[in-house]
């Protein structure tokens, strides 16, 4: 069985003493089950990660010893989602699965259709989700937020070389190369309503490709993750 993974903003050096917060002991001891004795693998989402042993654990906090650590290289490429947000708490699961599937930036659009702004607690809450997600995929880096970008601004800052995809009805279908094509990926989901004329011809003169996964209209984390398994591998 896999070795348990824990979150700490900072990792120490072998043989030094680390503590676990409130929500991290909770997650060890109650979801996990560990105790005194056991051991585990420590993640700081800097591509830092260190093998623990708990050397004492209470209701509220956990103290371990950190066995060894290791410096995990960043992602050979990046992988940013600039996507509408959708409504309620569909967030959480476009996040983790995107995440999971190895997203190494995010940013919320602000299209014109778009429906949902990010408020002023988002930014601690999505911190939360990517995190757990990390643990679950095993991943120590978790992914960047940038703030809320027009579909324009976006795709002309992207870096160069950087392959721009964007959903769109009338765009292409993904072929089995396109999954193999090397350097940067940055993908555009708009809302459900689909980008505006005007915002399409301005993202395609940016350079960007149409992508069509369905003939149906997906909702947006579905048509991010979709995309994502599609043409973002990491591995």
């Amino acid at each position: 069985m896999a070795e348990k993974w824990f979150y700490a903003e900072a990792i120490p050096e072998p043989g030094e003493i680390v503590v676990l917060d409130a929500e991290e002991t909770r997650h060890a001891t109650r979801s996990r089950h560990l105790e005194t004795g056991s051991e585990a693998t420590l993640f700081d989402g800097q591509g830092r990660t260190a093998r623990i042993r708990l050397a004492e654990v209470s209701r509220r906090s956990a103290t371990a010893v950190v066995l060894e650590a290791q410096e995990h290289p960043a992602p050979r490429r990046r992988i940013h989602l600039a996507c509408a947000l959708p409504k309620g708490d569909r967030i959480s699961t476009l996040l983790s699965m995107a995440t999971q599937l190895g997203m190494t930036d995010f940013t919320p659009l602000a299209a014109q259709r778009s429906v949902v702004r990010p408020g002023p607690e988002a930014p601690e809450r999505w911190l939360r989700i990517v995190r757990e997600a990390g643990k679950q995929s095993r991943r120590p880096w978790q992914p960047a937020f940038h703030p809320p970008q027009s579909p324009q601004e976006a795709a002309e800052s992207a870096a160069p070389e950087t392959r721009v995809w964007l959903m769109d009805a009338e765009g292409e279908k993904p072929e089995a190369e396109h999954a193999q094509e090397a350097g940067d990926l940055l993908l555009l989901v708009g809302p459900e309503g689909g980008f505006a004329p005007e915002e399409l011809g301005q993202i395609k003169a940016a350079g960007a490709r149409g992508l069509t996964l369905s003939s149906g209209i997906l909702r947006i984390e579905t048509a991010a993750v979709a995309a994502l398994a599609r043409l973002g591998r990491q591995d």
